[in-house]
This record gives structure tokens, sequence and C-alpha cells, in this order.
């Protein structure tokens, strides 16, 4: 038995007795033809279950139908929760929109991936998952005309710059929950993060300063330490802040936070009898350990989501939010007292 082969336009416009260009302006929407033959068309369409070639389709439109999703090197790891979770909802959204997605890779200086999808024009748009205060890729795609969109806020200097930069609330999250945390206790209480290049540090750093500033926590019962990037510089931080009598580690994300932990046990120090623990990020991580970590939660699928579906509202002349911004929530766990 031969398979059956899928129907074209020229099938469509030689049953009905029309040229291909009325079937493309049926099926587009574009051009005048009457409603007659539009209406008689998409009838036709809808009872053969027929779905315009994307390549086809693109061609006619000048449009690619992809989106490409900008990772750095170091987030690639699917086991990471937020790129895991961002990811399916991109993909997921953009399926709606009939769009696909493809995934480039770029380090802090290196954007060659990108670049050549660019000159390739195989992308209609690009969805950049982290913001930094020096990001060649702003103006790559800025000088290049490309509509993009930002998984967090962009630096104040390149602000309205992207088609939509999505964000959580980020300062004023980390205020709150800075400011829920320190209200009324004493001891120091010490900041642990790694780059401050991530504006979403920035974001964070800013909101605890706030909080300390106006609950009148002298600087000295606040010490901050970043650029901590691997075991061994959380180690010595950890360190050297209980030898200064810090018993209160508030770590800018889960990472930091699994790594002062691990630090503290190795200490035989308990969590919260001794010591005292929280994140400005949550993870599934923080909530399943024993005792549970006080964390500030953020939701990175609704994140994704969005950044993705306003920036193919806006690619398809549709009314999108260019700068959508997203709540979060305390969790108040049994590692704070």
């Amino acid at each position: 038995m031969m398979p059956k082969r899928n129907l074209t336009i020229d099938d469509i416009a030689r049953e009905l007795g029309v040229s291909k260009t009325t079937i493309s302006r049926a099926i587009s929407g574009k051009g005048r033809i009457s409603a007659a033959t539009r209406d008689r068309v998409q009838e036709y369409i809808r009872e053969h279950n027929y779905r315009p070639n994307a390549a086809a389709k693109g061609l006619a439109e000048s449009r690619t139908y992809n989106v490409a999703l900008v990772l750095p090197h170091s987030m690639i790891s699917l086991d990471q929760p937020f790129v895991r979770q961002s990811m399916s909802a991109i993909c997921e959204e953009a399926f709606v929109h009939d769009y696909n997605v493809m995934v480039c890779l770029s380090t802090y200086n290196q954007s060659d991936p990108l670049i050549r999808t660019l000159d390739y024009r195989k992308v209609d748009g690009v969805i950049l998952s982290r913001t930094t205060e020096n990001d060649s890729l702003i103006e790559i795609l800025s000088s290049r005309g490309i509509p993009f969109a930002t998984m967090g806020s962009l630096p104040a200097r390149y602000q309205g710059i992207a088609m939509v930069e999505a964000d959580h609330n980020q300062t004023k999250g980390c205020y709150d929950f800075a400011k829920t945390l320190l209200a009324g206790k004493k001891g120091k209480t010490a900041l642990l993060g790694n780059d401050l290049s991530y504006i979403v540090n920035q974001s964070r750093l800013s909101g605890f300063h706030k909080a300390c500033q106006e609950l009148e926590i002298p600087m000295e019962q606040t010490p901050i330490r970043i650029g901590l990037y691997d075991d061994a510089d959380c180690c010595r931080a950890v360190d050297g802040l209980l030898a200064a009598g810090v018993r209160r580690f508030i770590c800018m994300d889960e990472e930091i936070c699994m790594r002062t932990i691990s630090r503290l046990k190795a200490k035989n120090l308990l969590i919260p009898e001794e010591v005292e623990v929280a994140s400005m990020y949550d993870d599934h991580c923080l909530c399943m350990h024993a005792p549970s970590i006080t964390a500030l939660h953020f939701d990175a699928a609704e994140l994704g989501r969005i950044a993705c579906r306003e920036l193919l509202n806006a690619l398809n002349g549709l009314p999108y939010d260019p700068t959508p911004r997203l709540d979060y929530e305390i969790f108040i766990r049994e590692s704070m007292k």
C-alpha cells in the first residue's frame, strides 16, 4: 500500500479551482481576496487537516520560525534547575506559537555560535538566559537590529534596548527576604555570593544593603564575601567568618548555599541550633535538605515562558509587555530559628 501523500497548496488550488496565490493569501491572512473565498479555503483546510510546510511558509513570509536560546557554557549542565526548568518552559511556549528553539552556547568573551546563527539568518529573535554587566551579545544584537528578550534585567545603560526584558522583582524580593530574617535578630549575619558581573547578583546585594540600612544594622555586623567561585573559596570564607563570630549565613544562590552547608557540617556545627542558613534562590535540594533551608523562591519556568511569549507576541505583531515583572515567595523553613 502506497503511503498517503501530504496535501500541498497545488492540490488545494486545483481542487478549488483558484490560483496558488489565492490559497497563500487565504492561509496567511494577507493580501486582498474576498471573504467568501477565504472562508471556502479555510473550510477545505480544516476538513483535510492541512498544515502548511514550515520551510515554505517561512520563505514566503521572510521568517524562519526559529528563536535562539543563548546559554552560557557555565550553565549548560541540565542538572541545574534554573536551566532545566526555564528551557523546558521556553520550548513549550515556542511550540504553542509554531516556533522552534535553537540552543546556542556562549562564554563571557566568545559568542561565535550565535554570530554564526545570525550570519546564516536562521532565527527571527533571540532569548538571553542571563544578563551581565559587560555583555558583548547585547552590542551584537543591538547593532544588527535583532529582536531579543532577556531573562533578567539589563544594566542601566542598556535598558530599553531589548524588545522584552523579563525579570523577577529581585531587589525587592531580596530586600523583603533579608528584612524578614534580620528584624529583631542579634549577632553577625554574613552574605556570601560569587560573580557580581551578573546583574541578578547586583540586585540581590542591593536588596540586602537596603534592608540592613532600614534596620540600622552596622556594616561590621553584616560582613559580605563575594567572588566565591569554587569549594575552596567558600571553605576559606566560611572558616574566616566563623572565626569572626558569624553564626548566620545568607547565600546569594543555591550553589553557594550547599557549599556553605557542606563546610558547616565538616566543622560539626548543627543547623539551626548553632548556625542559621538561608538562600536568596530556592531549589529542590534546599527544600528536601535535612533540615530544610529557608529560601526566597522565584519561578524559573514562568520567567522563561513569559520571556518567550512576549518576544513571540512582538514578532507576530501582537500586543506585548516589554518589561514583565514576576513576583516571589519567602519560605521560612527549619534552618532558621
